[in-house]
């Protein structure tokens, strides 16, 4: 059992922060997937948050009381060989955003549904070495719908993100550890250019196989987001975003799984949870 497991974890693809089960329990193959994501995002603060391809605090000026954002998110990866695979993701979301009246202290809420952003990159992934595997991935924002005070608009290549993770098998536990950047360039609004501050993160995760279907997923990450500015001036400090998550992953078969998984904030800056739910699918 230890060997068909390693065997399927080696070859399998490293991206992002996925649940580290899925390919684990799929047969490596060169060809298409994908992932299909729900994720309820939910902050008693005034941040507005995205999810992928890792969490960021967004540039609103707007001082929210609470926000709730659904996103529905498509990322397909496909496998040139067992080393490369390209990988593209687009996203919507329903936003909806409370705040107080600021004359009658009167509650309001507004609902917001748009295109989020389609990200393009790819994933390499380096010879393994005393059972483990190191990879590399690499994505771009080729088109990101954003809103200040009331503007919408489309920016392009403003955010790159990268990371690098380790991952290793210890019977019956796949574990493991990453370190990423995400960088974004300043967005020019009609009367705003807000720079949200880069990313830096890492994290640790671990899914232990309960049955060669089920599994148990564990992970906690740290990012932090250097400073805010608007039109050069700076309105935050470095924000902590740290965030704690549980989950599972079910094999339906061998080409189908899907998992679940929910997230807490540990820290002032980081939202109150998140809840996510995956179908992953091997054409």
């Amino acid at each position: 059992m230890k060997k068909l497991f390693f065997i399927a974890f080696t070859l399998s693809f490293l991206f992002g922060s996925d649940a580290i089960t899925i390919d684990s329990l799929f047969k490596r193959q060169v060809g298409l997937r994908s992932i299909t994501s729900l994720s309820l995002i939910t902050s008693g603060n005034a941040n507005i948050y995205t999810s992928y391809p890792s969490l960021i605090i967004g540039g609103d000026p707007v001082i929210w009381t609470d926000n709730k954002r659904l996103s529905l998110n498509e990322t397909l990866i496909y496998s040139f060989n067992n080393k490369l695979d390209f990988i593209a993701s687009f996203s919507a979301n329903a936003t909806r955003n409370e705040y107080s009246n600021f004359f009658t202290g009167e509650p309001k809420s507004e609902n917001h549904y748009s295109f989020e952003s389609l990200w393009l990159g790819f994933n390499y992934r380096f010879n393994s070495f005393d059972d483990k595997i190191l990879s590399f991935s690499y994505q771009a924002g080729l088109i990101q719908r954003e809103k200040a005070l009331d503007v919408n608009k489309s920016f392009y290549f403003k955010s790159h993100s990268a990371k690098l993770n380790l991952r290793g098998y210890s019977d019956p536990a796949i574990w493991g550890i990453y370190m990423g950047f995400t960088y974004n360039d300043t967005r020019a609004f009609d009367k705003l250019a807000i720079n949200y501050g880069n990313s830096y993160n890492f994290g640790a995760n671990l899914s232990i196989i309960l049955s060669p279907k089920i599994s148990l997923d564990l992970e906690a990450s740290q990012s932090f987001q250097t400073a805010q500015k608007i039109n050069g001036i700076k309105y935050t400090n470095l924000r902590s975003i740290p965030t704690y998550s549980i989950g599972s992953t079910y094999s339906i078969n061998d080409d189908t799984s899907v998992s679940f998984n929910a997230s807490l904030g540990g820290g002032s800056a980081a939202p109150d949870s998140v809840f996510n739910i995956s179908l992953w699918q091997k054409f």
